[in-house]
């Protein structure tokens, strides 16, 4: 049972959102790849491809996170981050920590690769000629764009997190007394702004809160300017679009509108409670891990976001429902057509005879007529 002070249900809590994020992003995904195969975005050029790009990550980013489990726990003046997940059955504690770094990888993957979509958007609408960095060859750039700060993120939370003998101390008693563990036996990152045996400034460790701060805000920037651009400037742009196309892009418009609202919420506000809030030194103590886990949500966020503006997506599966009802119909008619025609063929065999019985009950008939015949003229 839990003592008073123990956060153990929290940890539950923290296993049962991502698988639920899990669930909700392979199901929605695998439908927005579906319809993108089956026509959905026929129109959009090479949109496409970064929308199921954005979609497929989206998934693997939940799987990773489902494997590793990442937890954090705030503590004063820092922050734990860990997990007591066993990937693959690897319990070397080294590996382990390159597990829980490969979570913030893919975390600033997802990110960029959203911010390149809101890119994209904006050169559609402003710079066409610059669309062709999405094509062919130049598709690379996008994925060492992601990338970048994938690994920029990864790397500068396992080096500038790393755990000390200062950092370790901090939180033996707390992780003792909150989860009953040792913290020296679980595979942790850990930030400790303030040494506590003298208040000054561990600067490796607000370092690493510095390169994640600039790596959000850079993308986050990205996406606050091509939104606030297209917002002021799209209606003068589009004026000369047809009208199809002026519906496509105000489509396109909302989905991003939204594509800034639900990340605010879901990704970037948590993230900055959980680094910053230890820049304060406050006395709290909280299983902030409960935030960490509403990351894995966004992927079927994003899908459904997708499929509610974007009308393609809606006519593509209206057209797919209404195919396969036809289908349906085609195949119950075949099968009432078989059924009918079942007795009538039953009945042509019954009637039918063989060609020599016929031809043996002809002769019978002609040799009764004849006797008759004879019969008569005797008389």
């Amino acid at each position: 049972m839990p003592t008073a002070g123990s956060y153990l249900p929290w940890i539950t809590i923290t296993h049962t959102v991502p698988q639920i994020g899990f669930s909700a992003s392979i199901g929605l995904g695998l439908v927005v790849v579906f319809l993108n195969f089956c026509g959905a975005q026929n129109k959009f050029g090479p949109y496409k491809y970064i929308v199921n790009s954005f979609t497929i990550l989206g998934v693997i980013f939940a799987i990773v996170e489902v494997v590793v489990y990442p937890n954090v726990h705030n503590y004063n003046a820092g922050f734990l981050f860990y997990t007591l997940a066993e990937p693959f059955g690897v319990i070397d504690m080294n590996l382990r920590k390159i597990f829980l770094a490969s979570y913030t990888f893919f975390y600033a993957a997802t990110v960029a690769l959203l911010a390149t979509q809101f890119i994209y958007r904006y050169w559609a609408i402003f710079d066409a000629c610059k669309l062709r960095y999405f094509k062919g060859f130049y598709w690379l750039f996008c994925s060492a764009f992601c990338s970048f700060f994938g690994l920029q993120y990864a790397l500068g939370t396992f080096h500038l997190f790393e755990m000390d003998t200062v950092s370790t101390e901090y939180y033996r008693d707390e992780i003792q007394y909150r989860y009953g563990w040792n913290i020296s036996e679980i595979p942790a990152m850990a930030l400790v702004a303030y040494d506590p045996s003298n208040g000054m400034v561990r600067w490796k460790n607000v370092a690493g809160v510095i390169n994640i701060v600039f790596i959000v805000i850079s993308l986050y920037g990205i996406m606050m300017f091509c939104g606030w651009s297209m917002y002021f400037k799209m209606e003068e742009k589009i004026r000369n679009f047809s009208d199809e196309l002026k519906k496509h892009q105000k489509q396109l418009f909302k989905t991003l509108v939204l594509q800034i609202t639900a990340p605010t919420i879901v990704l970037f506000t948590p993230l900055f409670v959980i680094i910053l809030l230890p820049l304060f030194n406050p006395h709290v103590s909280l299983p902030s891990g409960a935030f960490l886990c509403s990351f894995t949500l966004y992927p079927a966020m994003d899908s459904i976001i997708v499929m509610y503006v974007v009308s393609q997506y809606r006519q593509t599966a209206r057209k797919l429902c209404q195919d396969f009802r036809k289908s349906m119909e085609s195949f119950r008619h075949s099968r009432a057509t078989v059924h009918c025609s079942v007795p009538t063929t039953s009945a042509q065999v019954a009637l039918q005879q063989d060609p020599l019985d016929g031809q043996s009950n002809v002769a019978r008939l002609s040799d009764t007529q004849s006797v008759i015949q004879i019969f008569s003229e005797d008389l």
